[in-house]
């Protein structure tokens, strides 16, 4: 009597599959877990945002701790500087782009987002907080409103 058995091609066909749908798996994870990069970003932006206005609102009534001019990112000192170090944890350690007005009066930030490189997040001195599509706000054609 003939044992029934898998040949070598069935069990190669299978073992094929098997990868086939676990690369699928892998790829679909990877792009849920950008989206959550991109979620965390939007929050720790929002966040920018509310420590800028209490440093506005302690009596300086500028935003001057906000940015460092000489490079145009986020000041790296106190809260700004946990901040910043918490976005770049979840933006592929891209920088913050930072610009306050001549007058300290207003600023505005922006972070590349994880999913789609050619987009960012901006917050904002008038409550702002906006996707745009460019990857930072340090280009003339990409403008935080």
């Amino acid at each position: 009597m003939k044992e029934k058995s898998f040949t070598l091609i069935e069990l190669m066909v299978v073992v094929a599959i098997i990868g086939f749908l676990a690369s699928l798996v892998l790829l679909n994870t990877q792009k849920t877990r950008f989206q959550a990069n991109d979620a965390q970003i939007q929050n720790l932006m929002h966040q920018l945002r509310n420590a800028a206005e209490l440093n506005y609102n302690q009596g300086t009534e500028t935003y001057s701790t906000v940015c460092d001019e000489e490079d145009n990112t986020l000041n790296n000192n106190g809260n700004f500087g946990i901040l910043e170090t918490a976005i770049k944890k979840e933006n592929n350690n891209q920088n913050v782009f930072c610009f306050e007005s001549a007058d300290k009066k207003g600023f505005a930030a922006s972070s590349q987002l994880r999913s789609q490189s050619e987009k960012s997040w901006c917050v904002e001195s008038a409550g702002v907080s906006i996707e745009l599509n460019c990857s930072a706000i340090n280009s003339p054609r990409c403008q935080c409103p």
